[in-house]
Order: C-alpha cells, then sequence, then structure tokens
C-alpha cells in the first residue's frame, strides 16, 4: 500500500460494478502530481481488460529460471496519452517485458488523460478480476479526485517513485531492442493457439528456434535463415490469460536474440518481449551505452535531447523524421537523441505501429547513466588517462591488465574477457567505450 490513498478495488455500485486503480506518484502535462487522474469510463470488454492486467502481474511476480520463488509482485507502470492506455511490468528475473495497450476500442465511454505514474494490483483485485464476465457493467477508475501537485525537484529528490532500478534501466533498454527487431510471422488465431499450446512447459523451458513455413511457424536449425530464437518457452506462458480472446499474433526477432510476441486483442495487444537468454535481464543489455557516451561528450551535436523533449508531448506516435524537421537538425542526430532520451525512461516503442511513444518517469532523469556501471568505468578509464591510441587502434590499461582495441569505430573488437563472452552482443565493454569517449568517433 506504500504511496497510495487506497487500494484499488473492484466494488458493486447497484446495477454495474466500479474497477477503481489507484495511483501513485506520476507525471503529468502539468508537473509531477500525487495520485494523478488518467481516465473514468466504462469497459467495452470488462473480462479482456481483467484478463490483460492479471497477464501483467503473473510476469511481475515470476522468476521464470526459478519456479520455487515467491516474491509480492511489483506494480505495473501506467502511461496514458491521450487516445491509450498502456500498463507495462517486468518479471523478477528482468527477463521478461510485458505491456498491456488499450486503446479507444477498449471503452465504451470516457476519456484518456495525459501522463505516467504506478497502479496498485493487490492480491484481493487480482482475485476479483479473475471472476468479472463479460455480461457485467464495468466503470474504469484510473487514479481519484483530489490530487495534490508537486514540483519535478521535490518529487525527485524527496519522494522518489519506488521504482526498482532494474525496471528502470529495462525500460531504457526495451524500447531499443524492440526498435531494432524484424517481423519474422503473423499468424491467425488457430496456426497461433497451435503452436503455442504446443509448446514444450516447464520454467523457464527449452530453448527453440522457430522459421516461418505454410500458414505457421516450425523448429528449425539453430543456424537457418530468419528464425526466431524462443529463449526459455516457458517464459510465453502470460499468454494464457488472453488464450480466449486474442485474435492474431504477431512475432518479432532482433539479431542478438530477443523476441517479441504481440497478441492482438479486441481494443488492443499484449506484448511479451523476451530477452536473449533465460538467466539473462533487460537491464544488462547495453544497447544505449553508444547514445549515452555520445551525449556525454562536448561536441557540436547541440544539444538534441533538449530540442527533442519539448516535442514529445505524451504522443503515442513519434516519428524521427518529423521530429527532425521541427528540431531542425538531422535525423541521425534526432536517432541518437532519442537513445539519450530513452535512457531516462521517457520511451516506449509499439512494435505494431513501429514508433516510439512517450512517457514520462517521475525520476531523475540523468539517473539511467549514472547508474550504468560500464559507462561509469569508462569514464574513470579516460580520466585516469588509461587510453591511449595505437597503430592500429587502442591501448587500454587499468587495474593490473592491459587491453588492445581493433577495428574501425563502428566495429571494434577487444581482448578483455567481457567481449570474448558476448562479442558486443550486450552493447560495448567498457574499454571500448572509453576509446569512443576519447576519440568522440
Amino acid at each position: 500500500m506504500t504511496g497510495y490513498l487506497v487500494p484499488s478495488r473492484l466494488l458493486d455500485r447497484g446495477n454495474d460494478r466500479e474497477l477503481a486503480l489507484a495511483t501513485a506518484l506520476g507525471v503529468t502535462p502539468g508537473g509531477v502530481v500525487d495520485h494523478p487522474r488518467f481516465f473514468s469510463g466504462f469497459l467495452a470488454r470488462p473480462e479482456v481488460v481483467a484478463a490483460g492486467l492479471l497477464a501483467l502481474a503473473d510476469v511481475a511476480a515470476a522468476r521464470y529460471f526459478d519456479p520455487n520463488f515467491s516474491l509480492l509482485a511489483l506494480d505495473p507502470v501506467i502511461t496514458a496519452g491521450g487516445t491509450m492506455l498502456r500498463a507495462e511490468s517486468f518479471s523478477a528475473c528482468n527477463g521478461v517485458y510485458a505491456r498491456l495497450d488499450l486503446g479507444g476500442d477498449s471503452f465504451d465511454t470516457g476519456e484518456i488523460g495525459f501522463g505516467t505514474t504506478n497502479v496498485d494490483l493487490n492480491d484481493p483485485l487480482r482475485s476479483a478480476l479473475a471472476a468479472l464476465r463479460r455480461t457485467e457493467l464495468v466503470h474504469l477508475e484510473v487514479g481519484a479526485d483530489g490530487i495534490n501537485v508537486a514540483t519535478p525537484e521535490q518529487a525527485h529528490v524527496e519522494r522518489k517513485v519506488k521504482l526498482p532500478d532494474r525496471w528502470v534501466r529495462g525500460l531504457a533498454e526495451t524500447p531499443v531492442i524492440a526498435a531494432a527487431m524484424r517481423h519474422v510471422a503473423t499468424l491467425a488465431r488457430p496456426q497461433a493457439t497451435s503452436l503455442l499450446v504446443g509448446l514444450p512447459g516447464g520454467s523457464p523451458g527449452p530453448t527453440l528456434h522457430l522459421g516461418p513455413t505454410h500458414g505457421g511457424l516450425r523448429p528449425v536449425p539453430r543456424t537457418a535463415a530468419g528464425a526466431v530464437r524462443l529463449a526459455g518457452s516457458g517464459r510465453l506462458t502470460a499468454y494464457r490469460r488472453l488464450l480466449r480472446f486474442f485474435t492474431r499474433l504477431d512475432i518479432y526477432a532482433h539479431d542478438g536474440g530477443a523476441s517479441a510476441w504481440v497478441f492482438a486483442i479486441p481494443g488492443g495487444a499484449l506484448t511479451l518481449m523476451l530477452s536473449p537468454e533465460p538467466y539473462r535481464g533487460f537491464s544488462g543489455e547495453g544497447g544505449l551505452l553508444h547514445d549515452l557516451a555520445r551525449a556525454g561528450r562536448a561536441t557540436d551535436q547541440d544539444d538534441v535531447e533538449g530540442e527533442l523533449v519539448p516535442l514529445l508531448a505524451w504522443q503515442q506516435q513519434l516519428d524521427p523524421d518529423e521530429l527532425a524537421t521541427h528540431a531542425g537538425v538531422p535525423v541521425t542526430a534526432v536517432r541518437h537523441g532519442l537513445g539519450v532520451v530513452a535512457a531516462s525512461g521517457r520511451l516506449g516503442f509499439d512494435l505494431t505501429a513501429g514508433t516510439y511513444f512517450h512517457r514520462e518517469l517521475p525520476l531523475d532523469a540523468t539517473r539511467a547513466e549514472k547508474d550504468n556501471p560500464r559507462l561509469r568505468a569508462a569514464r574513470a578509464l579516460v580520466a585516469e588517462g588509461a587510453v591511449v591510441a595505437t597503430a592500429g587502434g587502442w591501448r587500454v590499461t587499468g587495474s593490473g591488465s592491459m587491453h588492445s582495441i581493433r577495428g574501425d569505430a563502428s566495429r571494434p573488437t577487444c581482448t578483455c574477457t567481457w567481449w570474448a563472452k558476448y562479442a558486443g552482443s550486450r552493447g560495448p565493454c567498457k574499454h571500448v567505450l572509453a576509446a569512443q569517449l576519447l576519440t568522440g568517433r
């Protein structure tokens, strides 16, 4: 109950019921607000919305590689963007990201506001949601009347929202990964159901490679072109909450091994994104490090982040070309700038639309960079003069060892153990970052 005025509840109101979701500290167009109110209206399909919220709760309570793990699930982050409500959560192991998107068709009446906060999904509410039926008339309230406004400084310094560091960094990393994904297949409900119910169970389950075939996907060799890596088939189980409702499944793959499974439902979608390995969390993927390093250098790139932030405006579809035109900067600079903005939790990525959307966490905007150990270590190496240019690259000395960096700026390699293990698939090592910081490349 920490951070909420009252618990979220499902109440009887005479001829209808009211689903009242309590909010915590949030950010709105008017500033930081205690317990903002984002929506009030009737649900078109209450049982679908209930199942989607329960799927988020299932993910938040799971550590998929440890079936005996038990945790009081963390509350999802919800963003109201004028035309859509989006609720997001991560698994306890940080390797599964879930998002429930509810568009205008999810609601019979009501107007969606603007802002981001946490919503309370307590145990009694989950039990009540599981019993909701389609025939019931359900009124949804996201937030309550009577809100108190605070300054951003007060919120950032004195009353930071309770959000785990791994969630913050996961919210920063997942849009960058999603933006680089390719569409693998679209499956109609019968084909998707056949695939899903045939997947091996267990926690986390085996890792499979699936390739498109006539009307579906089938297991293929790991080296097959165009295959999607399903790392831990048991990590998809949250979809079962929506098995009765989903109408289409779109599958996406990332060259680094992550995958995304987007279930179309009446009025919206449920997205499940899986990390490349069952034991691997999104918080350490390092996809933002190049952009953060670039932003930390004094270059003639101008403060692109400062140009972009006023243009975000809680939009649910952000196009880099349009942003570049409005900001008067090259589109390449905008794409790097979006990476920096994403690092502070201000952006998500909608795979179906193929665009970023704006969210705003009530957190210190520089927190992601401060909390990134590789970037901090790289800055320390530069400050210590540990990076020296050589004929074929750079030499980096630190902690009693020396490492060599070879290759050009776009495809460097390093002799350190991090690079030997990941080969850049989890972002650059601290030595490569240090060389990039020093050279401005």
